[in-house]
């Protein structure tokens, strides 16, 4: 007999133009909600391809074999795939977070998750395109502690 399903961990996305500061945001975010004893996971995305394999190890000798995604683990996991779109972000949650209090989301702007936008007046790219909704917050890659309470306001965390 299986327990009661268990929702979903909230999740809540960082986003900026590239150079603004966010990722040192984020980590510094992570730092504090686990500090207070949360349990943190994070998802990254990254419009650029990510080459985890390297020429003549085994992972890399399967998928020249012709496998079209792999799972590489023991301590660590890589999962890579050839799909041109990834997996929606709820069922990468689902399968490798499921126990997290939050999913700290960096990127992913149009998945429609609640949004801590992260501005700095010197950084400027016109060709990224603000979120338009969902936007819960927006802060200073140096206000720490205004996107902590962002988050704990948005997971309802006492």
């Amino acid at each position: 007999m299986t327990g009661p399903i268990r929702p979903l961990p909230p999740m809540i996305s960082f986003v900026a133009p590239s150079g603004t500061g966010k990722t040192t945001l984020v980590e510094q975010v992570i730092r504090q909600l686990t500090a207070g004893g949360l349990q943190v996971a994070g998802v990254k995305h990254d419009a650029h391809r990510i080459e985890l394999d390297t020429e003549g190890k085994d992972s890399w000798r399967m998928r020249k074999a012709g496998a079209d995604t792999l799972l590489v683990g023991a301590n660590q996991l890589a999962w890579m795939s050839d799909e041109t779109e990834s997996p929606p972000l709820d069922k990468l949650v689902e399968l490798f977070f499921s126990t997290a209090d939050v999913v700290i989301v960096e990127g992913y702007r149009s998945a429609g998750l609640p949004t801590i936008l992260v501005e700095r007046s010197e950084v400027s790219d016109p060709t990224w395109h603000r979120p338009t909704s969902q936007i819960v917050a927006t802060v200073h890659p140096s206000e720490v502690d205004r996107a902590v309470e962002a988050v704990l306001a948005h997971i309802a965390w006492p």
